[in-house]
């Protein structure tokens, strides 16, 4: 039903953007259009839910936005070929990560969406994940920055290992009690932030947030929309945490094949279905990232299955609600 859809609409905007003053315009818009919508035919209802679309995406692209840097030379992705060498003698040593999710993380499922599940508790007694952040806070981010796959690596991995870190914190601050949501962690000190505002840790020598790695690191340094397949945000929507670490020699493969999956996956990357075309609001929060390739939808082409890029024409566009619980058995 309509009142639903809007009111996981509104849920899904405010966990993500909870301090943006545009949100109670969403939800004026929403109290407004719901009687309307409710109260007449699917055509009418589809025209309210794109209506309601373009104004959470017009919210989340100022939000998202707002610390990238413009101005900034972008870091070219290499093709994995340049990068053999560092199968064997990488800039930056990332087996620790890797065995941290060989150990801890699986396929599964959550509420009805597929999705890695990481054990938490396990990561948070885990040695292994205390010495790989210990390896991230003295990085030589000059050096791995002349290798531009090796800093990107890097970086993905550090915002996959550092969303876990507050989960883990968490746990131990509440006697081993799981948060329902990553976005239930804000640590007493820093109330009134969101999660992805608050110091995480160290990489390089320099304190970060997530916001940090995701924006003003990521998004500024590389136009690389492959990114959003790849790092994790310790929820059952976001594309699913690799089981492997991501490193330079490969990187390009593990990018590919971490949007395919998640292209694929119809509980939460994409899916089609008569004249709709349902997809993550990922592409919907972060649109102008995909213009790189084309848009969004040339991304999808690029990377869905053939019998399924060739149906992506001529479809309305929804999104799924989006699913902040929290990505454990």
């Amino acid at each position: 039903p309509l009142p639903i859809v809007f009111r996981r609409y509104c849920i899904s905007a405010m966990l993500r953007h909870p301090s943006s003053m545009a949100l109670i315009y969403i939800a004026i818009a929403a109290l407004v259009l719901l009687p309307i919508g409710a109260a007449f035919s699917p055509p009418m209802h589809s025209i309210v839910s794109r209506a309601f679309n373009k104004l959470e995406g017009y919210v989340a692209k100022r939000k998202v936005n707002a610390n990238l840097d413009t101005k900034i030379d972008k870091y070219i992705t290499g093709p994995d070929s340049e990068y053999e060498h560092a199968a064997s003698q990488p800039k930056f040593d990332h087996s620790l990560w890797d065995n941290v999710v060989k150990k801890h993380v699986t396929s599964g499922e959550v509420e009805g969406i597929t999705t890695n599940v990481v054990d938490y508790r396990a990561i948070a007694k885990d040695s292994d994940f205390d010495k790989y952040k210990e390896a991230l806070a003295g990085a030589d981010l000059n050096d791995l920055a002349t290798k531009p796959n090796e800093l990107l690596a890097l970086y993905i991995n550090a915002y996959n290992a550092l969303c876990i870190s507050h989960v883990t914190r968490y746990i131990k601050e509440n006697d081993g009690t799981l948060p329902t949501s990553v976005t239930k962690t804000t640590p007493s000190e820093e109330k009134g932030k969101e999660i992805w505002d608050c110091p995480v840790g160290i990489v390089g020598g320099k304190k970060v947030t997530l916001n940090d790695i995701e924006n003003v690191i990521l998004r500024s340094r590389w136009a690389e929309p492959r990114i959003h397949a790849s790092i994790n945000c310790a929820s059952a929507s976001c594309p699913n945490l690799r089981t492997e670490a991501f490193v330079p020699h490969k990187l390009n493969a593990q990018m590919d094949d971490q949007t395919k999956t998640w292209i694929a996956d119809a509980t939460k990357g994409m899916k089609v279905e008569k004249d709709e075309l349902y997809l993550s609001r990922i592409f919907l929060w972060f649109a102008g990232d995909f213009d790189v390739q084309g848009g969004a939808l040339a991304f999808l082409s690029k990377y869905a299955d053939s019998k399924i890029s060739a149906a992506l024409e001529d479809k309305k566009v929804d999104y799924f609600p989006y699913n902040w619980n929290l990505n454990t058995k």
